[in-house]
């Protein structure tokens, strides 16, 4: 063990003394944090000439080290950040600085594509030099070399040895950097959530932004994964989560539409990891995300018992409080699972709560994040158990899910009956989709849209009750015909974990005082 220790020690050591050498002078990653700091300054600069001076600075960086590799390698990439440019030109000369910063992160996260492309080139070429200059990019970012634990690490210093390595680790190198890119496409819209909560609409804006150029570098592999329809599905949900901080509504309503947002993209993040997309499957993956986040933004914010970084420290706390959120709502099913693990894992949330509210040592946290790991993997390998679960059970939750949402429409609910109609959808369709289309796939898509897309768009949009209310009638139709095919499917319906019927049976005592409400 102390050989492993130490073993893993030199090698993220040597890794940080053989990157190229410039990495001590002028690399790429150098230069990608001198422009961003270059905007920075701009964005702060007490003049407009020197506002002007440091963002023709940061322009010639760009031209200079960037544009040549952007058009190379995603010509898009290179547009968007040229007219980004643009509009921080404008937005400086207008003193509008809130504008000008949500613009920077446009120009960021594009260049973190950019680098990652430019390392997937360099892997295909089996290209060292390029690589490890690329890579410098992704180091400055995500500090890879202080986690002794990724392969990457070893990948790096093992490919310096012999080029040849590079067929081996490539594969592990690529996962491991879009694992980053995963993380934070949840990460800011969770943070612009919270921000929302604090009525920091600017803040909100900016996790926005930063979540949906960040899901850019993930967006060719969710395709190759699971497909263009869905990758564009979730590319969307990021775009909307944008629009929505962008709109006139009031930091409540905004909040409410992140949230949503938040569901659905983690429900399609889910099917790209290849995980288990049930409620309860699709708990323990936020758990285990958020516990990652936990140790990552912990172990830069406090040191020696004091905070030097506030907003990170403030992450963890968020990180912390969802995975908690999540863990309560699940509690039941989780304890169904395995009593000792969810009680491990009540019980390690307290203490990291008790560590992290008194400034506690980074070492205390972490001790306390792995054992939470390994007790959501037990509690992930233990969710193996099915039971055979008819879909009709889940067209009839829809129906009267449906018979709510029309009922809270027309008293001026909206919220709710935008929740409700959502939960139609994701808690409930997204379960017989599959066996709707093995028999019918036109039906199966003509049912999902008026659910997905066009009922809550209506609700959104404020259309007459009436006019939903037909709506509503018209999926109800289409639910009969699918009933119709339902039976063809006998006895082998649609198979469920156990610990889903019991998230079921927990949604169903959540929503009890709602369903009083009159059939349409």
């Amino acid at each position: 063990m102390e050989k492993t220790v130490l073993g893993i020690f030199l090698a993220v050591l040597l890794f940080v003394l053989v990157l190229p050498v410039a990495a001590q002078q002028n690399t790429t990653g150098d230069q990608w944090n001198n422009l961003n700091n270059l905007l920075k300054d701009a964005e702060a600069a007490e003049t407009k000439e020197i506002a002007v001076a440091k963002f023709s600075e940061a322009k010639s960086i760009y031209d200079s080290v960037f544009r040549s590799a952007a058009q190379e390698v995603d010509k898009e990439s290179d547009d968007l950040i040229t007219d980004a440019f643009v509009n921080i030109e404008k937005f400086l000369q207008e003193g509008n600085i809130v504008e000008a910063g949500l613009y920077r992160q446009v120009i960021d996260k594009t260049i973190y594509k950019i680098g990652f492309m430019k390392i997937e080139q360099a892997l295909d070429k089996k290209d060292a030099q390029s690589l490890m200059d690329w890579f410098t990019i992704m180091e400055k970012k995500f500090k890879i070399s202080e986690k002794p634990s990724l392969v990457t690490n070893t990948a790096l210093i093992e490919i310096q040895k012999s080029v040849d390595n590079i067929d081996k680790y490539s594969i592990t190198i690529r996962n491991e950097l879009l694992e980053f890119f995963k993380l934070k496409t949840i990460e800011e819209l969770e943070e612009g959530i919270v921000a929302l909560n604090e009525g920091k609409i600017n803040d909100a804006r900016k996790f926005a932004f930063e979540g949906l150029y960040y899901y850019r570098t993930l967006h060719p592999s969710v395709i190759d994964k699971i497909g263009m329809e869905k990758a564009n599905e979730l590319l969307h949900e990021m775009e909307e989560a944008v629009e929505v901080t962008r709109s006139n509504l009031s930091a409540d309503k905004m909040k409410d539409e992140l949230e949503q947002i938040l569901r659905e993209v983690e429900l399609i993040v889910r099917e790209y990891e290849g995980g288990d997309t049930s409620e309860v499957g699709i708990a323990l993956a936020g758990i285990k995300d958020r516990l990652v986040l936990v140790d990552e933004e912990y172990k830069d914010a406090v040191v020696d018992g004091k905070i030097i970084n506030q907003a990170e420290y403030d992450e963890t706390v968020v990180f912390l409080s969802k995975a908690t959120e999540i863990f309560n709502s699940n509690k039941v099913a989780l304890r169904n699972l395995s009593e000792t693990d969810a009680t491990l894992l009540e019980t390690n949330f307290a203490k990291m709560d008790q560590t992290i509210k008194s400034l506690g040592e980074y070492s205390i946290v972490k001790t306390l994040v792995d054992e939470s790991l390994i007790a959501v993997n037990n509690l992930t390998s233990q969710y193996g158990g099915s039971v055979e679960l008819d879909p009709l059970v889940y067209i009839e939750k829809i129906e009267e899910l449906l018979d709510q949402t029309s009922y809270h429409y027309r008293e001026g609910r909206t919220d709710i009956a935008l929740s409700l109609a959502t939960q139609a959808y994701l808690d409930n369709y997204e379960f017989i989709e599959a066996d709707i289309a093995y028999h019918d796939k036109e039906l199966m898509g003509k049912i999902e849209i008026m659910l997905r897309e066009e009922l809550r768009a209506m609700i959104k949009n404020g259309e007459s009750p009436d006019k939903v209310d037909a709506h509503i009638n018209a999926i109800k139709q289409e639910l009969e015909v699918a009933e119709t095919i339902i039976p063809e499917f006998g006895p082998m319906a649609l198979v469920v974990l156990v610990a889903g019927i019991t998230a079921i049976m927990v949604f169903g005592m959540k929503t009890q005082k709602l369903s009083l409400v009159p059939k349409l």
